[in-house]
């Protein structure tokens, strides 16, 4: 599924698959990226669309895609959008093993680095939105992807677990993904725990109104 297909979001499949979501989390505290998250998110179309509400300007999710190709250099995850409002997120996965954030402090320090495997992941969506700057808004390979020009597209990397952070880590990490945009493109960026426990939210939210 490398370009966008229409999708309906249905809530009672969505919440099935973050109950596979949960389960999964729950059997193991470390996950493989290529043989557990990739193939698991690939095979669950409603959660993969859901990923687009970490974008505030999506409303509904109606498109989804899976190795979403951007002008045949790069490729992300998974890809969601809503095509009334314009707006989408893409989707970068990596492993969640006990570094994958920030490395073990090391001797006389008391602040830990972020990892290669995480900036390899953030690396990603730089160069997303270097591509998406330098194709510019009105190509016709930009809509041909997003089936129009100018839109709001935010970069999303899930990586790690919440159990391998302590409160400085959970601190840095929000503070980090709240604070860059690259270019106009808003980056964020989640463990796998906390992207369960917002689009859990999120379902409670629509179910109760």
């Amino acid at each position: 599924m490398r370009t966008f297909e229409p999708i309906a979001l249905d809530l009672k499949i969505l919440a099935q698959d973050l109950d596979d979501l949960e389960a999964l989390l729950a059997g193991s505290a470390h996950i493989t990226e290529r043989k557990i998250v990739a193939p698991f998110f690939k095979d669950r179309k409603h959660l993969c669309a859901a990923l687009g509400l970490t974008n505030s300007n999506i409303a509904l999710p109606d498109r989804v895609a899976t190795e979403l190709h951007l002008f045949g250099d790069f490729a992300c995850d998974v890809a969601s959008g809503d095509s009334e409002s314009n707006a989408y997120t893409l989707v970068e996965f990596e492993d969640a093993q006990e570094n994958s954030i920030f490395s073990k402090v090391e001797t006389g320090k008391t602040v830990r680095r972020w990892t290669p495997r995480f900036e390899h992941g953030f690396s990603q969506l730089v160069d997303w939105a270097w591509r998406l700057s330098t194709e510019g808004a009105n190509s016709e390979a930009y809509r041909r992807i997003f089936a129009n020009s100018n839109a709001t597209i935010q970069l999303l990397l899930i990586i790690g677990r919440d159990a391998d952070l302590n409160s400085d880590d959970q601190a840095r990490l929000r503070w980090r993904a709240d604070n860059l945009h690259l270019g106009p493109h808003r980056m964020s960026c989640l463990t796998f725990d906390g992207i369960l426990n917002s689009l859990r939210r999120r379902i409670l939210l629509v179910t109760q109104n």
